[in-house]
């Protein structure tokens, strides 16, 4: 009988922990950015091999979150998810997630109407202008003014034929504007880039990745590889590596939303050096250290074969 006793009072215990924790709808919405590439931004999921996380249960969804965490429930894309995030943020996330209508809404048609404007510089067609604004914070034309400082390493059209610097043609602009503020705060470290960003305002910021993101991105020059592709698709289950797919798309297009890049076409110098500095820890600037968490189990021949598949998708 005091067994019995023993153990409701540790099963009490143990509930009272769980329900100390109180989420907040707002602080679970900001964290939620990240769960927007699977799940969609108010968890009704775009794609039908996840889960409409909307209108669960929170208590449900913070005991999920906590068993891929802990290792009680396993998915190999959950698990890196679930890694680094506070019992807080568990709460917080699910306290959204709940809040949230199971209908999906419908996306509001975007008004195109008036086609966009080229010029031809060095026989590179670049887009100066689009009627898109809305989807955008910065302007393309004073955008393409203020890249004249970037061309040199990055090109005029962000197409940088220099195969240690990024391409940033196509990139979202949600992420190159990250990324500048990243440079310019100190939280990315580039002594090259934080003395190109540190005069740079917001609105500077803005202009350039809308420039940049309007811009077409160039072809990968490399033949690919057989096992870069299984790893970008499958992962490694042995290694607890998670599928790149999750995150940057079939076809490496990146999830502007959710703040993941695009990867496809990218040179492959650049790539190498990039995964490599996640796994050593010198650029941390990846969201819930999602990328050092996979970084770090890479090999150096993984690191090839992956940046070769990812450099030649189309």
């Amino acid at each position: 009988m005091k067994k019995i006793i023993f153990s409701l009072l540790l099963i009490i215990g143990v509930f009272n922990t769980a329900s100390a924790v109180e989420g907040n709808v707002g602080a679970g919405k900001v964290k939620s950015a990240v769960c927007g590439a699977c799940h969609g931004a108010t968890g009704i999921n775009p794609n039908p091999t996840y889960p409409d996380i909307a209108g669960q249960h929170a208590a449900y969804l913070a005991k999920q979150l906590t068993d891929f965490k802990s290792g009680a429930r396993t998915d190999m894309m959950m698990g890196p998810m679930a890694a680094n995030l506070t019992e807080q943020d568990m709460a917080d996330l699910a306290a959204y997630f709940s809040s949230q209508k199971r209908v999906s809404k419908k996306t509001a048609a975007i008004d195109d109407s008036s086609a966009s404007a080229t010029v031809s510089v060095s026989s590179v067609a670049i887009v100066t202008t689009t009627g898109a604004k809305a989807i955008y914070k910065g302007d393309v034309k004073a955008g393409q003014e203020k890249s004249t400082m970037c061309a040199s390493c990055h090109g005029a059209d962000g197409n940088s034929p220099i195969a240690i610097y990024p391409k940033l043609a196509g990139q979202s602009a949600s992420y190159l504007a990250k990324q500048l503020a990243d440079f310019k705060s100190g939280n990315r470290i580039d002594p090259i880039m934080a003395g190109m960003a540190a005069a740079l305002s917001d609105q500077d910021m803005n202009d350039l990745a809308t420039y940049f993101a309007v811009q077409t991105p160039t072809a990968g020059q490399v033949e690919g590889s057989d096992v870069g592709r299984k790893l970008y698709f499958g992962g490694d289950v042995t290694k607890g590596i998670t599928a790149c797919v999750a995150c940057h798309g079939v076809k490496g297009k990146g999830m502007a939303q959710a703040g993941f890049p695009a990867l496809a076409g990218q040179n492959t110098a650049y790539l190498k050096k990039q995964i490599a500095s996640f796994r050593d820890g010198s650029r941390g600037n990846d969201r819930n250290n999602m990328m050092s968490n996979i970084a770090i189990k890479l090999s150096n021949n993984d690191i090839d074969e992956l940046v070769n598949y990812i450099s030649s998708l189309k």
